[in-house]
């Protein structure tokens, strides 16, 4: 059995063996090559660049619709004048096929990342570098493998698992189809402490804006142990980072998505982006707004109706989480109404920036925040045993705090507020999570991890079902197999001799 990730993997070998026959050696002077390659500080820091780089399309590309629009935290908005974009639909309401698009794309930009970390951690012990650039050069490799790998056992289940650089053609016709997923696991976790060790808790100069840290591996790390239900193992990783000292959240929720304050005090790791025709531009603003909205002062410009826009739709089930005086509410969404269409619906605030050029503003995305530690450690805490909630209810109420909300505790006289034992508390930080991380790619992982997702989505669905059969045609397929995995995609698919 061989799968098409095969056909990266040679490509990769066939660009990376080199030219040995006498009649073609010499080396080309206009280009990098990989015998002059891998040798200096500079060179490996530009290869490490690279490879955050697959991460720029997979955020803005796809992760948005498989790991936000999955969940019942968005959806999208019917455009009867445009049925481009089904593949889009088919996530939202469970109906993607092994041809899917999308699922396709972050398959590919997470292996072009996984495959450009293992070309530096395989060079690296070669190269006469100082030891201090060494580490950081091979703790950001090695958390970017992991981080790839981490999404992609969560959206996939079992992948192959490819940790050396592939550097002839027979070596990738030697990786194993797909890794069972303790092993992926396994790697996974290795990276991230090897990435703990050697990553700094902080950088200096305008030029590392965006790398990442210490903090950020062990974020990643509680999170894999998290998913694992190896609580104890995260709650030291937590705490952690918080006695670092090097974070806090921001006294405004807002803040976190303004983009002149990007890479902010309450920001772990955030994918980067560049406003301009560069190719480094993020378009979420455009994607995540309705078709048929034409307001410049949010956006800058009028939309052009078309299939990239109406998606990641905030659902009512979302709307319907905040609470009255919740002010993460108006920092998260617009309420859009339309008479000529005959539209009243919400749209993503967290994105929405003015910009000189449609589709390519600099708006960072948020992938761990501060406020996303306090939580995770509530959680934990409340998951080795209720207690009277203890210090668990300190990380919530911080949280909530900020967002102008009432404490929660044990004995509250609002019901509301009243979080009599674990299974109550297990509630609150479900519904604190989804409100405060919402549009940030969490929610469809949070359901998978605590064991919710097919109960949560079965519900939701015939919700939406109801919802929508009035203004548009479901498809009746819509939510009928609620899948924990999304399909392989049908390129990579194993196919048999």
């Amino acid at each position: 059995m061989k799968i098409n990730i095969y056909a990266f993997l040679i490509l990769a070998a066939i660009g990376l063996a080199g030219c040995k026959k006498d009649y073609l050696n010499l080396q080309p002077t206009g280009t990098q090559n990989t015998t002059i390659f891998f040798k200096t500080p500079a060179q490996f820091t530009q290869a490490v660049n690279g490879a955050y780089a697959p991460l720029q399309g997979l955020y803005k590309g796809s992760f948005w619709a498989m790991g936000e629009m999955r969940s019942d935290n968005t959806s999208y908005e019917f455009d009867p004048y445009d049925r481009s974009g089904t593949n889009k639909e088919e996530i939202d309401e469970f109906r993607e096929a092994g041809n899917n698009d999308m699922v396709g794309a972050f398959f590919e930009a997470s292996y072009t990342g996984i495959g450009r970390c293992n070309a530096i951690l395989s060079r690296l012990p070669a190269a006469k570098l100082n030891a201090a650039v060494a580490d950081t050069i091979a703790g950001q490799a090695s958390f970017l493998r992991a981080f790839n790998y981490f999404n992609m056992v969560r959206m996939f289940g079992q992948v192959p698992l490819v940790l050396n650089e592939v550097e002839s053609v027979s070596d990738a016709f030697k990786v194993a189809t797909k890794a069972d997923i303790n092993a992926v696991y396994a790697a996974i976790i290795a990276d991230a402490q090897v990435a703990i060790a050697k990553l700094p808790v902080r950088y200096s100069g305008a030029a590392n804006k965006g790398r990442v840290t210490k903090g950020t591996a062990e974020t990643m790390l509680a999170e894999v142990y998290m998913t694992q239900k190896k609580f104890d193992l995260a709650i030291p990783l937590l705490r952690n980072i918080i006695t670092s000292n090097a974070y806090s959240l921001n006294a405004d929720y807002a803040d976190n998505f303004d983009n002149t304050k990007e890479n902010g005090p309450e920001s772990i790791f955030e994918i980067q982006y560049i406003e301009g025709p560069n190719g480094l531009g993020s378009n979420f603003m455009d994607t995540f707004i309705p078709w048929d909205y034409y307001d410049s002062d949010v956006t800058g410009f009028e939309i052009a109706n078309g299939a990239q826009n109406g998606w990641n739709i905030p659902t009512q089930d979302l709307v319907n989480a905040y609470e009255e005086g919740d002010s993460r509410r108006d920092a998260s969404l617009i309420d859009f109404t339309s008479d000529e269409y005959g539209i009243d619906l919400p749209f993503i605030r967290k994105f929405q920036t003015t910009s000189a050029v449609q589709g390519v503003t600099g708006k960072n995305f948020p992938v761990y925040r501060y406020a996303d530690v306090y939580l995770m450690l509530a959680e934990c805490l409340n998951e080795q045993g209720f207690a009277g909630g203890g210090d668990a209810f300190k990380y919530l109420n911080l949280v909530r705090e900020r967002a102008g909300l009432e404490h929660m505790s044990v004995g509250n006289a609002d019901p509301a507020l009243n979080v009599s034992g674990q299974d109550a508390f297990r509630a609150a930080i479900a519904h604190e999570r989804q409100v405060e991380l919402a549009f940030e790619n969490h929610r469809w992982f949070d359901l998978l991890r605590t064991g919710k997702a097919a109960a949560v989505m079965t519900a939701h669905g015939a919700r939406e079902k109801a919802e929508k059969k009035d203004s548009w045609t479901i498809n009746p397929a819509a939510y009928t197999n609620i899948r924990l995995l999304f399909q392989y995609p049908a390129n990579e698919a194993a196919l048999e001799h």
